[in-house]
């Protein structure tokens, strides 16, 4: 698997910068990290940029939550 960084943390006002190999929907660090994606130091980064992308695609299929 390959590495891709997400983005990474930088000592700004912003804090956070996107690097750009994300995917074009992915704008929530948490959300990043609850498809996988994790922090090595100051980069957060994932091994299956493949599966996170395809999570992110099926994350807006209709889904309802049964509360029963």
């Amino acid at each position: 698997m390959t590495r891709v960084v997400l983005g990474r943390k930088e000592k700004s006002m912003i804090g956070f910068r996107w690097t750009g190999d994300e995917p074009s929907d992915l704008n929530d660090i948490g959300l990043a990290e609850e498809l996988g994606a994790t922090w090595e130091g100051d980069e957060l980064v994932t091994y299956d940029v493949e599966s996170l992308a395809w999570q992110m695609e099926h994350m807006s299929d209709d889904y309802m939550i049964d509360n029963d």
